[in-house]
């Protein structure tokens, strides 16, 4: 958890995002030379964020020297009604091919761990 303040006075409190905290957990004990790290394209987070919130929670721990590497993954969706897949361009969920709405997300929501490179003893 973050305390941040605006010029205004109001005062703003940002939480890490739990699978975040989850990640830099499992890895504290490591202490790994780098990470690369699986971002959706979908995922509540963008790059800038994620880095943000793994830099607040590696701070003081066996990560902070940790090189942190962020691979996006484009999102794709496959239509419900016409089965065709496509990327959601702007948001739009609808269907580019035929205009159905329903779809299923096939990526775009990961975030996980895919390599760390481990540090010269």
């Amino acid at each position: 958890m973050r305390l941040i303040s605006q010029p205004e006075g109001a005062v703003f409190i940002m939480f890490s995002h739990p699978r975040l905290m989850k990640i830099v957990d499992q890895l504290s004990g490591q202490s790994p030379r780098s990470v690369t790290i699986a971002l959706g394209e979908l995922f509540p987070l963008n790059e800038e964020q994620l880095r943000s919130q793994w830099e607040e929670l590696a701070s003081g721990t066996s990560l902070t020297q940790t090189r942190l590497t962020i691979r996006l993954i484009r999102a794709q969706q496959q239509c419900m009604t016409c089965l065709e897949k496509y990327h959601p361009s702007n948001g739009e969920i609808r269907c580019p091919h035929c205009g159905g709405a329903g779809a299923k997300i096939l990526a775009g929501e990961e975030l996980y761990v895919e390599s760390t490179e481990a540090r010269d003893e």
